[in-house]
C-alpha cells in the first residue's frame, strides 16, 4: 500500500528508504507566472515533478506564432520523454501559476538509478505510467 508521501509523479512506487535515497539528489525551486521552465531545443534531460501550479505547454510554428497544446497540474511531471530519449525539448514550458517543484538532474539521478536497480525498475515504471497516461490523455 502507498503511503500519502509517495503520493508523488516520480516516487509513487518507492518506499520510505528509497525515496529519501531520491531526495538526495532532488533540489526545489520556485518559478512566477510566465516564467519559462523549459525551452524547446534544450539539451536539459533533467524530469521536473509540479508539486503545485500549473504549466502551459506551448510550441512555436515558424512564423513566431505561439500555440499551447496543453496545461499540465500539479501532481504530475514534465520532461520525463526526454529522460528516456535523448533529444533535444519539444516544446516550451511556462509557468501558468506559481510553480513549486522538485527538480531530478539528469546526471545525478542517472548516478543514482546505475548503482540501484530496484530503485530504476520503480522510477522507470513510473515514468511509463506517466507517458501512458499522457498517450491517452490525447487521444
Amino acid at each position: 500500500m502507498l503511503s500519502e508521501k509517495n503520493n508523488h509523479p516520480l516516487l509513487r512506487y518507492l518506499d520510505e528508504t528509497e525515496i529519501r535515497m531520491l531526495e538526495s539528489v532532488c533540489h526545489k525551486e520556485t518559478f512566477e507566472p510566465n516564467t519559462e521552465l523549459i525551452h524547446t531545443n534544450q539539451r536539459n534531460r533533467d524530469i521536473i515533478c509540479l508539486e503545485e501550479g500549473t504549466v502551459s505547454i506551448q510550441i512555436e510554428s515558424l512564423d513566431g506564432t505561439v500555440r499551447e497544446l496543453t496545461q499540465i497540474h500539479a501532481c504530475n511531471m514534465i520532461g520525463e520523454m526526454n529522460f528516456v530519449i535523448p533529444t533535444r525539448r519539444t516544446a516550451n514550458v511556462v509557468a501558468v501559476t506559481h510553480i513549486k517543484a522538485s527538480i531530478y538532474p539528469y546526471q545525478e539521478l542517472t548516478r543514482l538509478l546505475a548503482e540501484h536497480d530496484i530503485i530504476a525498475c520503480k522510477i522507470f515504471a513510473a515514468i511509463n505510467l506517466s507517458l501512458m497516461e499522457k498517450y491517452v490523455a490525447m487521444q
